[in-house]
Order: C-alpha cells, then sequence, then structure tokens
C-alpha cells in the first residue's frame, strides 16, 4: 500500500488529497497542519472581520470529511525537517511520518518590513484564524488604525476595519492602490470609493517605525517625517513560501520551491503545489510566484495525480485577482499592467455608471483584463486568455457597453 503525506491540510494539500484518493482508492493519505483548527477559507478573513460572515461560514469541509475520504490528519503539528534520504518527514512533537510519495503545500506566511517596533502587540498580520483572533480582540473601538499595503488583502481588511467603525489610515509605498494589478485610471476611481467611506489613503509612503509609548501603540511614522496616529497597525505587504523546515534538502529558493510541468521538485517523488511554489506564469512561460487560491487548487489536484501514477501537466498560472468593496467591484487579470513595448491596450470609460474596462492584446490574443463596475464577462475574458484563443478584434471606444 503506498504512503502518501501531504505537508498542508489548506487549498492545495486538500485537492491534492482528494486527487490521489481518486487515483489510488486504497492508498495511505496523511495530511499535516499545523494549525489546530480543520481547514478554513483564508479568503474569508477579512469578511470574518468585518462582521459580514460568522465563523461557521468558514470552513471548508464537514466536520466527517476527513473520515469520509479515509484521510490521516494531523492538526497543530509543526514540521522540522524533511529527510528525503531516509524518506521521512519529521514532527516537532517527535513524531516521524514515513513516505513514498510526499507532497510539500506548505503555504505562505505574511512578510514585515523590518522596521523598529513591528514586534509589539498592537502589530499584526491577517493570514490565519490565531491571527483574526488576535486583532479581533485588540480593535480599539472607534480607534485609528493604520494598514501599510494596499494590495487586495490590505484594501479588504481596511475596508473592513472601517466598516467596523476604525478611523482608518491605508498606507502605500507605491504611486497608487493595487499598484502591480491596475492603471492610474482605475487606481484612481478605488481611491476615490475609499475615501467617500472615510478611508485615509496615503501613496508615494513608506513606514519607518512603529511609535509606541510603555509598550502600546501610539502612530506609525512614515518615511517623510509624518506619523499617522493609530492604536493597531496591520501589515499587508505581500507573503513568503513557508520552505525553512527544507533545511539542507536543496528544494527550496528564494522565489519558492522550484518544479517541473509535473509539479515534481528536485528530489525523487517529492512533490510541490500552492503558496510555496515557484510557478509559471501561463502567458508569458517565464518564473512567478503567483500565490492565489485557484492556482493553488489547480496545482494540488494535477500534483495528487501524479503522485497516484498520472502524467499530467501543469501548463502555468493566470494571474487572477477579483476585488468587491461594498459593492464596488474591480476584476484583473493576466498581464493587466503590461511593461513590455508590444501589446495593444484598449480601453473605455463611462463616468456616469462608474464602469471602466481595459483590454490588453498580444500578436491577436487577450493577454490582460481590467474591469471596474461591470464585470460579468470576466469568465469569457478569463476563458480566452487561458487557452489563448484568438480574440475578436481589438474593442474600440463605443462597443463595449453598447
Amino acid at each position: 500500500m503506498m504512503r502518501y503525506v501531504i505537508i498542508g491540510a489548506s487549498a492545495a494539500g486538500l485537492a491534492a488529497a482528494e486527487s490521489i484518493r481518486q487515483w489510488d482508492p486504497r492508498g495511505a493519505i496523511t495530511l499535516i497542519s499545523d494549525e489546530p483548527h480543520p481547514p478554513y477559507s483564508r479568503p474569508l478573513l477579512t469578511y470574518l472581520l468585518s462582521g459580514e460572515v460568522s465563523l461557521e461560514k468558514i470552513w471548508l469541509k464537514s466536520a466527517d470529511y476527513f473520515e469520509k475520504w479515509g484521510f490521516e490528519v494531523l492538526l497543530g503539528e509543526r514540521v522540522v525537517q524533511v529527510a528525503a534520504g531516509e524518506r521521512e518527514v519529521r514532527l516537532q512533537s517527535g513524531r516521524v511520518c514515513p513516505y513514498d510519495r510526499l507532497l510539500i503545500s506548505s503555504g505562505a506566511r505574511p512578510r514585515l518590513p523590518g522596521v523598529p517596533g513591528e514586534d509589539l502587540e498592537g502589530v499584526f498580520t491577517l493570514r490565519t484564524l490565531a491571527d483574526w483572533r488576535r486583532l479581533d480582540a485588540a480593535l480599539p473601538e472607534g480607534g485609528e488604525v493604520a494598514v501599510v499595503g494596499a494590495g487586495p488583502v490590505g484594501l479588504k481588511a481596511a475596508e473592513a476595519l472601517s466598516h467596523r467603525g476604525c478611523r482608518v489610515a491605508l498606507v502605500e509605498m507605491e504611486s497608487q492602490v493595487l499598484p502591480r494589478l491596475v492603471d492610474a485610471q482605475a487606481a484612481a476611481m478605488l481611491e476615490g470609493e475609499l475615501k467617500k467611506w472615510g478611508i485615509d489613503v496615503y501613496c508615494n509612503a513608506a513606514p519607518r517605525g512603529i511609535v509606541e509609548v510603555k509598550g502600546q501603540v501610539q502612530a506609525l511614522a512614515l518615511a517623510d517625517g509624518r506619523e499617522l496616529p493609530a492604536q493597531v497597525v496591520l501589515f499587508a505587504i505581500g507573503v513568503t513560501p513557508n520552505t525553512e523546515f527544507l533545511g539542507n534538502t536543496g528544494l527550496a529558493a528564494a522565489g519558492g520551491i522550484p518544479v517541473n510541468p509535473r509539479l515534481e521538485t528536485g528530489q525523487p517523488d517529492i512533490f510541490a503545489a500552492g503558496d510555496c511554489v515557484q510557478g509559471v506564469n501561463l502567458l508569458t512561460g517565464q518564473p512567478a510566484y503567483v500565490p492565489i487560491w485557484p492556482a493553488a487548487v489547480e496545482q494540488g489536484k494535477i500534483a495528487g495525480a501524479n503522485m497516484a501514477g498520472a502524467d499530467r501537466r501543469y501548463p502555468g498560472a493566470l494571474p487572477q485577482n477579483s476585488i468587491s468593496l461594498r459593492g464596488f467591484k474591480i476584476i484583473t487579470g493576466g498581464l493587466a499592467h503590461p511593461e513590455a513595448e508590444d501589446v495593444e491596450i484598449t480601453s473605455e470609460l463611462d463616468r456616469h455608471r462608474g464602469q471602466y474596462r481595459r483590454l490588453v492584446y498580444r500578436e491577436g490574443r487577450l493577454v490582460g483584463l481590467t474591469l471596474v463596475g461591470a464585470v460579468a464577462d470576466a469568465g469569457i475574458y478569463f476563458q480566452l486568455m487561458s487557452q489563448q484563443l484568438p480574440a475578436i478584434e481589438p474593442m474600440t471606444p463605443g462597443r463595449l457597453w453598447g
């Protein structure tokens, strides 16, 4: 009987376990998670923070899920070493898990900027359920909060905190919100909405440190000398792969674990999937770190099938983001903010309706998309991009909304 061990029990790990079971009904499948909770949806943490969903709504699986699928699950167990030579996974508790095939789907953790004071009790990130519990308990009623990072997580967190009645300052080091995802027009529309909701936006603003008095956070200090009053500071400046337990295995790299199209690593019978992986951009074929939920699920499915004897290839990740803030919607995908010169860009703005559409083409194929307001056609565009089908002639002004 084949022994499968999966490090990580979130999007990629769960998808892989189910895929293995479909290919190998008898194999022994063990999932290891360093969190004590059953699997939950990380994207819903900001909705939990705002109060839009209850705790009961975030669980991904039913209470009897692991039993039904015949999985062994080890919750609250931290992996400290992968001994590839001995084909063992070693846990902090002293337990050893032998394997025939191993999947590393250990995910990622939030990055911190490395400024003075970031270790204070009033400084937070939002990646795990434990993070949410700490932040939720510490929020000052009607108090001041600084959110650093205006990417998708930072934006949703800022909106959630505003919804909770906090006075929110949103700080972004680049010149606009969503700096790597949208152009200046889409960013300006979003910033206008944020300001309507009472969120103060500070762009071109780098954090210099946390101002504290007797261990209590008082303000966020910026590099230009300004201080933004805050009793809580939340950093949302990106993530870094969880690969520290791989030690001298040679599996990890700065941008995640390198894998081939079968999602195999450089070691025999060790696969990797999800946010810990250094992937490939589907549109460019170049190495890319794309830590998004849909990519993790797809990688998990393919890795699991291959672990059980299939021969499937992962074509690469299509970058995509969907952001909904109080009914204001933005969807981006592909090379939504391209730097290359060999592209054609068409766009149309309807200020009255608050709608904006920007399409990026290369050699007659759609390679980038930004939709603001009217997002109903996003699925069609993503299918065109993912399959790299020839697109209809680039849309011209006047045809986008009829």
